[in-house]
């Protein structure tokens, strides 16, 4: 009873109040465009009186959200006195802009959480606030001024909160509100992204007359190879959260997912490599570093740091730990005699220990052997492949021998990455593997993390996939170096947290975090329908489930409490990043087991048409991979052939999805090729023939890749070029 009574007063003073405001507003509205209270601008509820009662408990229930970062937002009376003017007017002019855009403001940050979904209590206020505020102004201003200052008056004001008012609000506001509302921008960003994407398959399937069609595609049909495979891509889980975390259909289907089903391929037997480093969790530096001397280069990713051009020693990976003494991060890279101690400046750059001893390999001599590329136990030129060469060559092999030299690693400055636009082959579940975002750079982490309340993250680097119950999101992150300790920032949509990162290389936060997701609804043809979805998790304390640990050397104190928003926004130091090649071990026929490096090249005259592409290695050629998986591929087709075959299985009536979709557990391994067209590939495995597949387009068509390699155990090298590729049309 008591509550009931309260919750009636409550409405009535509500009643009162909104009767109040409504009046006022309606007194003035012919006055001006700008300044009048709209009932939306309010609430829906002050439309009528008879619901006021009804939104009064609604918004009583609703829930918290995540840290409030309305609490980050400037005040109406922070506003007033912080944001001046050249003169009273221009003043009043700023400050009605800033405040009509900050209503603006938290209606994106809503609709990024659940479009059109109610405001939480925090935003509600704010918005009342905000709006009353921008009202009084400009109606005082009305009173005391002409109708010519007034019309000059809305058109300044008009101006600013076009072109100035987010800039004022981004000087104004905390870090919390900076980071939620950052997250915001990235998730509408992304639903733009879909909605365009959603138009171009509309256009394609308008073009091809209800089937899928890619202008200058002389090879498959993307769309039709999963024709009538609905029901099967609905159950598909995979692939639901694929969509659900905002790629698009032709990035999650066809090899885009065979790429990650090939990523947890196994080595010959079905036996992991018991010499493979575990994969690394915590704080880590992407970058790539270089000393105005020519001197030795080093190159950061995860866990593992690559020295390069150290007196003869051949190029030789690191693994890392991180130190952190207050402000200072030192890397301290593993090797003999003694580790060697690098320090992050606050510009960015390196400062190493000058003159040290590195312990790494030489090439000491050759040893030569000749060798005819067999398959399936004949000659491969017999039979009409493609090899890295001549089919039947004296390969050289080099012999290695343990040294120790002494180089110099002194001051290095960071090398900005080239920017590169891969190449699309316009074939869609192709270009899902061949297109990826350039990597951030810095301070950044990875591994994956979870909570007991049902919480995980997992980094990557351009982002943290958070996942709580069915909801799951991506969401953009920033590493912070503070005194006290690492603190990533969390930009959330559904509102931004901070995680401090503690010595023993757990993540430590407070509160709860609300996860605003989607889910599939169903999948027809181009078309994919989703329904939001959100769940709240209390942020905790996250323990990495990987054991290798970037933070063991740490001498921090760590955060000895979770930390908040409340204290100042540190500086954060900037670095630079390379692409950091990440391979599986090999799988197939049994064979000598030995470490081995494979360098992927490629040589092209002007334009590298595999610069930023992917290439597939597999043990057999492309034309065996289609025929054990039922398609009709003549004996001795080239990869040309082949795919031409594939392409007439998927444009008829039977479609190709099974074949597809079987594809996948023909790769060993997938790697993409930097900006120069190279990559490395490093393994444990079985020595033998491999097959090196890749596919760009080529003026109206494509080029096809599908080299027969010989790989043995110290350094391989697989070229490709115009010589060894075929032009499929």
């Amino acid at each position: 009873m008591r509550q009931d009574r309260l919750m009636l007063v409550f409405s009535i003073v509500g009643l009162a109040v909104m009767a109040t405001i409504w009046w006022l507003r309606d007194s003035k509205r012919q006055r001006t465009r700008h300044w009048s209270i709209t009932p939306r601008r309010l609430h829906p509820c002050t439309n009528l009186l008879l619901p006021v009662l009804i939104c009064e408990v609604a918004l009583a229930q609703a829930p918290p959200a995540s840290g409030d970062y309305t609490a980050a937002l400037p005040s109406v009376e922070k506003v007033k006195a912080q944001l001046k003017g050249t003169d009273a007017t221009d003043t009043v002019a700023r400050q009605v802009a800033v405040f009509t855009y900050l209503q603006t403001y938290i209606t994106r940050i809503r609709d990024a959480r659940k479009y059109g979904g109610p405001f939480t209590p925090g935003e509600e206020k704010l918005m009342r606030d905000y709006a009353l505020a921008g009202y009084q102004l400009s109606q005082d201003f009305t009173k005391t001024h002409s109708p010519e200052e007034v019309k000059a008056f809305q058109q300044l004001e008009g101006r600013y909160e076009i072109n100035n008012a987010l800039g004022w609000i981004k000087q104004l506001q905390g870090q919390q509100a900076a980071d939620t509302y950052r997250g915001t921008e990235a998730s509408l960003a992304d639903s733009y992204k879909q909605h365009e994407d959603r138009l171009q398959q509309q256009m394609k399937q308008d073009q091809g007359k209800g089937r899928s069609s890619i202008a200058g595609d002389a090879v498959l049909d993307p769309m039709g190879i999963f024709a009538g495979a609905e029901a099967n891509r609905e159950k598909d889980p995979e692939l639901r959260r694929c969509l659900e975390l905002g790629a698009t259909l032709d990035n999650c289907e066809g090899m885009g997912t065979m790429e990650g089903i090939a990523g947890l391929l196994m080595p010959f037997g079905g036996e992991p490599d018991p010499n493979a480093p575990p994969p690394v969790a915590g704080v880590v530096l992407v970058g790539n570093y270089h000393s105005r001397a020519q001197l030795p280069s080093l190159s950061f990713g995860d866990g593992s740091a690559t020295i390069q051009d150290c007196g003869s020693l051949v190029p030789d990976d690191h693994d890392y730990t991180l130190r952190k003494s207050g402000n200072t991060v030192q890397l301290v890279l593993a090797n003999e005699p003694d580790p060697i101690v690098v320090t992050l400046q606050p510009d960015g750059t390196l400062s190493g220990p000058g003159s040290v001893l590195v312990k790494g390999s030489i090439i000491t001599g050759h040893t030569t052997t000749t060798k005819t590329v067999m398959v399936d136990g004949a000659p491969a030129a017999a039979q009409g492949y493609y090899c890295n060469g001549p089919c039947s060559t004296s390969t050289s092999v080099p012999n290695y021998a343990p040294k120790i030299e002494r180089c110099t690693i002194g001051s290095m400055q960071f090398v900005r990455p080239k920017s590169v636009t891969p190449t699309k082959t316009g074939i869609g579940f192709l270009d899902a593997t061949t297109t990826s975002a350039p990597l951030v750079t810095g301070l950044r982490m990875t591994g994956r993390y979870a909570d007991s309340s049902g919480l995980t993250l997992d980094f990557e680097n351009d982002a943290v996939i958070l996942d709580c119950g069915k909801a799951h999101a991506k969401a953009p992150y920033m590493v912070d170096n503070t005194p006290t300790g690492f603190v990533v920032r969390v930009q959330n949509d559904g509102g931004a947290f901070l995680l401090g990162v503690a010595p023993d290389n757990t993540l430590r936060g407070s509160g709860t975090a609300t996860i605003s997701g989607k889910l599939v609804t169903s999948i027809r043809g181009n078309n994919v329908s989703f329904a939001p979805h959100s769940e709240s998790c209390s942020v905790g304390t996250f323990v990495a489930r990987s054991k290798r640990n970037t933070m063991l050397a740490s001498r921090g104190p760590g955060p000895a409490v979770p930390p908040t928003y409340s204290t100042p926004a540190p500086t954060t130091a900037s670095a630079a990043t390379s692409t950091t090649m990440k391979t599986d071990t090999s799988a197939g026929s049994a064979g000598q087991r030995a470490d081995f490096r494979v360098l992927l090249d490629s040589s092209f005259s002007g334009t590298n048409p595999l610069a930023g592409q992917t290439v597939f290695v597999m043990r057999k050629p492309i034309g065996d991979v289609l025929r054990e998986l039922g398609l009709t591929v003549p004996a001795k087709s080239t990869a040309a052939q082949a795919m031409k075959a594939l392409q007439t299985q998927c444009h008829s009536t039977q479609g190709c999805s099974s074949i597809i979709q079987g594809m996948s557990r023909s790769y060993v391994t997938t790697t993409k090729l930097d900006a120069s067209g190279k990559g490395k590939l490093s393994a444990r495995n079985a020595a033998g023939t491999y097959f090196f597949f890749a596919i760009v387009p080529n003026s109206g068509g494509s080029l096809v890749w599908d080299i027969a390699a010989s790989l043995v155990p110290g350094e391989n090298t697989v070229t490709f070029s115009t010589k060894n590729a075929e032009e499929v049309r």
